[in-house]
C-alpha cells in the first residue's frame, strides 16, 4: 500500500474485522496519514461539504498520464468546501477540475468518497479509532469525533430521582432531530439522534436558516419531529425519493451552543437554555407560521404535596392527549452527550380506586411464600369493570400486615397506579397494565373514600 486508495482497497478484499484492522495498522505504520485524515473528514458527521453529487471517472488513465492533483491540492480544496468558500457552480468546478487532474484509482476509490461522507470499504469510525488508539500520541490526532447527543435515564427504574424542583415537558411520538446552525459557514444541517444527515425536512431547515443572521455564536436545537399521522411521518424520515414532509412540524425542546455540543458537554444549566430558546421562539414561530415551535415546561416541586399533585395532572394530561410520555428534567443540570439523569422519561399514567375482593398468598418456593404474594381488586373505572392481580408496590411490612389483616381488608378500597386499560378477547371485564399498589383509601377512620 502507498496510498489512501490503496488502503480503500484493501480494506474492501476483506470481511473480516481483524485483517481490517491489520490493514489500517500497516497503513499507519507506512505513514499513509492521508487516509487517516480523509476518514475523519468522511466520518465526522459534524465536517460537511456542501456537496451532493460527485463525479465518477470513468475512462481509465491514458497512457503515461501524469496526475497533477495531489493531497495537499484536495486538502485545500477540502478546507474551501467546509468553510463554505466554494458553493453553487463554483463549487462544482472546481470539484470537475481536480478530478481532471487526478488518476482514476486515487480520485474514485478515495478523493469522491471523502467529499460524499461515504468511504464505503465496511469500516466505522469505531474501528478505525481503535486501532489509530493504539498507535500512540502522534495518531490521536486523527481520532475520529464520535456523534453523540443528551439521551434520558428511564425514571421507572429510578425513582428516588422523582424528587425536588424539576421541569416536566411531554416525550413527543416522532422522530428526534437536531439542527445545526452554523454562523461560520452560514448553513443549517439536519442530523439524527445517530450523526446522519437528514435532508428529509428542508422547510424545517429553510425556516431556521432565516434566524442565522439573527445570532452571534453557532448553536444546535434540540427537537423533535412530529406529524398528525405518526405513521406517514415514519415512512417519509428515511426516504431517498418522493418524499413529503410537508406535514411535519419541529417542537424545539433544548438548546446548546455548538462549541459545547462539539466538546460533549455544556454547562448552561437546563433552565437558563431553555429561557435562551423562549427568546428565539417567538421569531421562530412567527417565520414557519407556527410550524417551528418550543415545547412548553412545567416547573413543579415533587417534595410538596402540590408539586406531587401537580405531577399527577400532568401525568394524567399527557396520557388523555396521547402522548408517548413525559419528560422530567433537572432545571440546575447542564447538558452532555451521553446517557445520564439529568433527563428522566416515564410513561404517563393514571390511578384507580378499587376494592379488595381477595387475598392471594405468594408461591411456593418464591420470597412471599408464608406472606402476602399479590391482591384481586375489583371495581369500575368511567363505566368499565375492572378485576386485577396487583402484586407489587408494596414493602416487606405492608405484606406481613396485610396477611395478618386479610379477613378484614375484604372490600377496602386501595388507589392503584397503571398506564393503560386492558381488555382480553371475547371478555367484558378490563384490567390494568403494570398495575402497582399507591396506597390505601379509606384506612383511617372517618376519611372518604
Amino acid at each position: 500500500m502507498k496510498t489512501a486508495a490503496d488502503v480503500i482497497t484493501a480494506l474492501e478484499r476483506t470481511n473480516s474485522r481483524l485483517d481490517k484492522e491489520r490493514v489500517l495498522r500497516d497503513a499507519w505504520q507506512a505513514g499513509i496519514q492521508e487516509f487517516f485524515q480523509g476518514a475523519q473528514w468522511a466520518c465526522d458527521s459534524l465536517k460537511t461539504f456542501g456537496v451532493k453529487k460527485v463525479p465518477v471517472l470513468a475512462d481509465q488513465d491514458p497512457p503515461n498520464f501524469r496526475a497533477t492533483f495531489h493531497w495537499r491540492d484536495f486538502t485545500t480544496l477540502a478546507e474551501k468546501l467546509q468553510a463554505r468558500a466554494l458553493t453553487g457552480h463554483a463549487a462544482r468546478d472546481a470539484i470537475s477540475l481536480a478530478a481532471d487532474g487526478c488518476s482514476q484509482h486515487d480520485w474514485n476509490n478515495f478523493y469522491r468518497r471523502v467529499l460524499l461522507k461515504d468511504l464505503r470499504c465496511g469500516v466505522t469510525e469505531t474501528t478505525i479509532n481503535k486501532v489509530l488508539k493504539a498507535q500512540g500520541a502522534a495518531a490521536q490526532a486523527f481520532l475520529i469525533p464520535v456523534f453523540s447527543c443528551q439521551l434520558a435515564e428511564d425514571g421507572t427504574d429510578h425513582p428516588h430521582r422523582i424528587s425536588g424542583v424539576r421541569m416536566l415537558d411531554n416525550k413527543l411520538d416522532g422522530v428526534r432531530l437536531l439542527t445545526v446552525l452554523d454562523c461560520d459557514t452560514q448553513t443549517v444541517t439536519q442530523y439524527t439522534r445517530n450523526g446522519k444527515i437528514n435532508d428529509n425536512f428542508p422547510q424545517l431547515a429553510e425556516f431556521c436558516q432565516q434566524l442565522l443572521p439573527r445570532l452571534k455564536h453557532s448553536i444546535l436545537l434540540e427537537g423533535e419531529v412530529v406529524s398528525n399521522n405518526f405513521q406517514a411521518l415514519m415512512t417519509q424520515v428515511n426516504r431517498k425519493k418522493n418524499v413529503d414532509t410537508s406535514d411535519a412540524h419541529l417542537a424545539l425542546f433544548d438548546v446548546v451552543p455548538l462549541r459545547d455540543f462539539q466538546a460533549g458537554r455544556c454547562n448552561i444549566n437546563q433552565q437558563d437554555r431553555h429561557d435562551i430558546l423562549l427568546s428565539l421562539s417567538e421569531f421562530l414561530t412567527t417565520a414557519s407560521q407556527g410550524k417551528i415551535y418550543v415545547l412548553p415546561k412545567l416547573v413543579v416541586d415533587l417534595d410538596t404535596p402540590q408539586g406531587q399533585e401537580t405531577y399527577r395532572e400532568f401525568n394524567r394530561d399527557a396520557l388523555e392527549a396521547g402522548f408517548e410520555g413525559i419528560m422530567i428534567k433537572d432545571p440546575l443540570a447542564g447538558y452532555a452527550t451521553k446517557r445520564g439523569f439529568a433527563w428522566l422519561k416515564v410513561k404517563p399514567f393514571f390511578t384507580v380506586d378499587l376494592e379488595v375482593q381477595d387475598i392471594q398468598p405468594g408461591a411456593p418456593g418464591t420470597k412471599f411464600e408464608n406472606t402476602m404474594g399479590a391482591i384481586l381488586f375489583h371495581g369500575w373505572h368511567e363505566g368499565r369493570e375492572i378485576s386485577v392481580s396487583v402484586g407489587s408496590g408494596y414493602t416487606d411490612k405492608q405484606r406481613d400486615e396485610i396477611w395478618l389483616l386479610k379477613d378484614k381488608l375484604l372490600g377496602r378500597v386501595a388507589e392503584i397506579e397503571t398506564d393503560v386499560l386492558t381488555q382480553s378477547q371475547n371478555s367484558e371485564i378490563w384490567s390494568l397494565r403494570f398495575p402497582r399498589f399507591v396506597r390505601w383509601r379509606g384506612w383511617e377512620p372517618g376519611e372518604k373514600i
